[in-house]
């Protein structure tokens, strides 16, 4: 049996043990995690709601708050509501926080959370071709086909700012096609099997498929890095917590990877482990973003 068709039957069993989704008792107080649909494509909108709704009852397990999980479709439903009031914590990827830091800035504080799915909290991009490939530089690979996990948002960025920078174009109109993977090893696999000329991944992600398939190694190589700048997805703190019930959960946040529970919700997500970072963490791939803006604006003015 696969992972992917045993995850319903863990999560079902979950449920049932009541480790999610208790209705909230006239004490309790009431708090909300949001996040946001978009590129958090590990899991189905089904799994994931559930494994958000485990994860919440796990970070209040100590409290008498119950953490509301509530799906948003962007991230102006997310800035409503937290301009209301109503939220409390967010989980997103990492390109929304980039996109919309001007307007998150003031509204929350910072604690910020990160996601690791790798060896390293900060992962390099690279990018990688057949070594059958006539590969001189970037700019070889004009008319080349490409695969790519397009809901790895801050991937896509890098990508886009990468070809505009070393070819002064667009990615869709730079390479004959781009494929979109059902998984990031699926995108190197595209490379490895000559179905795709070339493909982007988080270097983590080539060590974990040579692991698992020796024989990848002698079939590709690697001729770009973007350097170790970017992490993935974020967890947000908003400024109208509640103290009592705020320390509770940052310490319920900091023994998530160091309980039998908090890792099997980890794995939910293909995450390694989460930790607080202070928000200079993110500087490097906030330069990066600003000037690609720059870059942006510029050619169109």
């Amino acid at each position: 049996m696969s992972k992917h068709s045993i995850l319903p039957i863990f999560l079902s069993g979950l449920l049932g043990l009541g480790l999610c989704g208790s209705p909230a008792r006239a004490q309790e107080k009431n708090m909300t995690l949001a996040y946001i649909e978009t590129g958090l494509k590990e899991l189905n909108n089904t799994d994931k709601h559930v494994a958000l709704q485990i994860l919440a009852k796990e970070l209040t397990k100590n409290v008498d708050t119950r953490l509301a999980v509530t799906p948003l479709n962007s991230m102006r439903e997310m800035l409503d509501l937290a301009n209301a009031g109503k939220l409390n914590y967010s989980l997103i990827n990492s390109y929304f926080y980039l996109k919309n830091i001007e307007q998150l800035r003031p509204l929350i504080t910072d604690e910020i959370w990160a996601a690791q799915r790798g060896q390293d909290l900060e992962e390099d991009y690279v990018l990688i071709v057949n070594n059958d490939t006539d590969y001189r530089d970037i700019r070889s690979l004009s008319g080349k086909r490409l695969s790519t996990y397009t809901d790895d948002l801050l991937m896509g960025f890098y990508l886009q700012q990468l070809i505009q920078r070393e070819a002064n174009t667009s990615p869709e109109r730079f390479f004959k096609s781009i494929k979109d993977t059902r998984t990031l090893s699926q995108s190197v696999l595209d490379v490895f099997f000559k179905t795709s000329d070339s493909c982007i991944v988080p270097n983590h992600i080539v060590d974990l498929v040579v692991e698992l398939n020796p024989a990848v190694k002698q079939g590709i190589k690697i001729v770009h890095h973007s350097g170790a700048n970017f992490i993935m997805a974020l967890i947000l703190v908003f400024k109208n917590n509640p103290e009592t019930e705020a320390n509770a959960i940052r310490g319920n946040l900091q023994e998530l990877p160091n309980s039998v529970a908090g890792q099997q919700i980890l794995e939910l997500f293909h995450i390694k482990t989460i930790t607080q970072i202070p928000p200079e963490s993110l500087n490097n791939m906030l330069s990066l973003y600003r000037q690609h803006q720059e870059n942006q604006h510029k050619k169109t003015h």
